[in-house]
């Protein structure tokens, strides 16, 4: 999960950067990326549920991701709040001002300072919830001595050594294959 997360923030960090606006469609589909999470999370939460009566990995493991809905959260609430804004400036101010330059370079810099604030605020909400999502597992993951114990390991057969007197030999070519030149 935490590295979907790292994989989000690289696809955030690839949509233009102030002053250009992204895309709409760009926008959407790392909307869409994390809500895919959000619902991998809340997917998981329901397995934990499931699991509660195995012990308290379950309660753990139930309390961890159930810990990242509210980050997530709110992500994808800046997420949504950059898509709103992209929208609107591209479907509703731009054509409304096409002829009218400073209105919207005024509304395209304010668009700006928004997209740029909510990707900021975004990208450090995520960055934390994958940091915290990693130091569960590492918590959650079976120590080694709870480990099952791997199976006994085969003897290698003996291996017993040719006769002194043959050095030896190099591989070499196939009789006839040499060509000389």
């Amino acid at each position: 999960m935490a590295d979907r997360l790292e994989r989000l923030r690289f696809h955030l960090k690839s949509l233009p950067s102030a002053p250009e606006i992204p895309g709409v469609v760009s926008v959407s589909a790392r909307v869409t990326d994390l809500l895919d999470i959000t619902t991998a999370v809340s997917a998981r939460i329901r397995h934990c549920m499931s699991d509660l009566g195995a012990g308290s990995s379950a309660k753990a493991a139930l309390t961890a991701y159930s810990s990242t809905l509210a980050p997530l959260g709110e992500a994808l609430t800046e997420l949504g709040r950059m898509h709103a804004e992209v929208a609107y400036h591209n479907f509703v101010i731009h054509p409304r001002h096409r002829d009218d330059q400073p209105a919207l370079d005024l509304h395209r810099q304010q668009v700006t300072e928004t997209v740029s604030g909510c990707f900021e605020a975004a990208d450090e909400i995520l960055e934390v919830t994958a940091i915290e999502l990693r130091n569960a597992a590492t918590k959650l993951a079976p120590s080694p001595s709870r480990l099952r114990p791997a199976a006994p390991a085969r003897a290698l057969p003996a291996v017993t050594p040719g006769p002194a007197s043959l050095p030896p030999t190099p591989p070499s070519a196939a009789p006839g294959t040499a060509k000389s030149r």
